[in-house]
């Protein structure tokens, strides 16, 4: 009775906020604008798709030997739900990639090897995202004009530092020969102690994975990084078809501007609001400042996003169906 409760709420609390983001759109706005870019929508939707797989190889490459017995296509199934899950449910990344790990069960992979293919491909997604971004800040300081923007120009100077400052230290630690962590024997953890107890075996995980298996680690990096610069086209595109004329790396800075933006409001279902208000700042940082363009692109983005809540919910009704004639086919019964 208690685990049929629990599963109800965890199902609550992933429909809910969807459902709530789903019907706070007002798709006739959206409609009109998708007419108005016409066939330019599905570059858009091909861009993600593109960008997604990258992502999926990434990861599948972080499940080494065992990565035979999932294809590359019920990969892109399980990110999906887990990527749709963690954007519209309060538990963000959190609740996503535990849903992830609970999906490789059923394809015969081990616990601890689809833990640790969640935990290290999150990791190479991060510290990926974060050269990308260092990158990005690079190129604004390149073409800012230093006599105007000398103030500007000092502040990027010293966050870039700073980022490779972090990025040096983290891979300092991953070179760590330390393969264990000391637990603190006691009869129970307060909350503090369980959160860094976790994190401690987070990185044990990530620390062991990239001494053993360095190869693979960076190239689930690369392929990451690729997932990244991918993504950033969408921008490109979307303001090439409102006939602005962006440079590359200008997409690339807005598109991972936007991500720090959703990353503080990783809290609120679906970041409603908050990637609004970072689509705009980010814009106005190029000098787009009219609200129409602004509106027409928060619209293309959420039109893009409900589609893939689309595809993720469908992938999520072939994975349960899958998960149910494994079942049967090997005479298991569900406690």
């Amino acid at each position: 009775m208690y685990k049929k409760s629990l599963k109800i709420l965890m199902f609550a609390c992933i429909v809910v906020p969807i459902a709530i983001f789903i019907v706070q759109v007002d798709f006739a706005i959206v409609l009109a604008e998708l007419r108005k870019i016409g066939s330019g929508f599905f570059v858009i939707l091909l861009i993600t798709l593109i960008a997604y797989m990258l992502g999926t190889i990434g990861w599948w490459i972080c499940l080494g030997s065992e990565r035979t017995r999932i294809s590359l296509g019920q990969l892109f199934g399980i990110r999906q739900i887990g990527e749709t899950v963690g954007l519209y449910n309060p538990s963000s990344v959190v609740g996503g990639d535990m849903l992830k790990n609970e999906l490789l069960k059923s394809y015969s992979i081990s616990n601890s090897n689809a833990s640790t293919s969640v935990v290290v491909s999150r990791v190479t997604a991060i510290l990926s995202q974060l050269l990308l971004f260092i990158l990005s800040l690079c190129w604004l300081v390149v073409i800012m004009d230093n006599s105007r923007q000398a103030f500007w120009l000092y502040g990027l100077c010293i966050l870039i530092a700073l980022l490779l400052s972090l990025k040096i230290l983290f891979f300092y630690l991953l070179h760590q020969k330390r393969s264990t962590v000391e637990t603190q024997e006691v009869g129970s953890f307060n909350l503090w102690q369980r959160l860094c107890k976790v994190i401690r075996s987070l990185a044990v995980q990530t620390r062991y994975f990239f001494q053993h298996h360095t190869k693979l680690f960076w190239w689930s990096y690369f392929f990451f990084f690729l997932h990244w610069l991918i993504g950033g086209l969408e921008f490109y595109f979307i303001l090439r078809f409102l006939n602005y004329d962006v440079p590359l790396m200008h997409s690339v800075w807005m598109d991972m501007g936007v991500m720090i933006f959703k990353s503080v409001g990783a809290f609120i279902p679906g970041q409603l609001g908050i990637e609004e208000l970072g689509n705009k700042i980010l814009l106005a940082s190029i000098s787009i400042q009219g609200s129409t363009v602004w509106i027409t692109v928060s619209i293309l983005r959420r039109a893009r996003q409900i589609c893939w809540i689309l595809v993720g919910v469908i992938c999520y009704v072939f994975v349960r169906k899958t998960d149910t004639l494994s079942i049967f086919k090997h005479g298991n019964t569900v406690r």
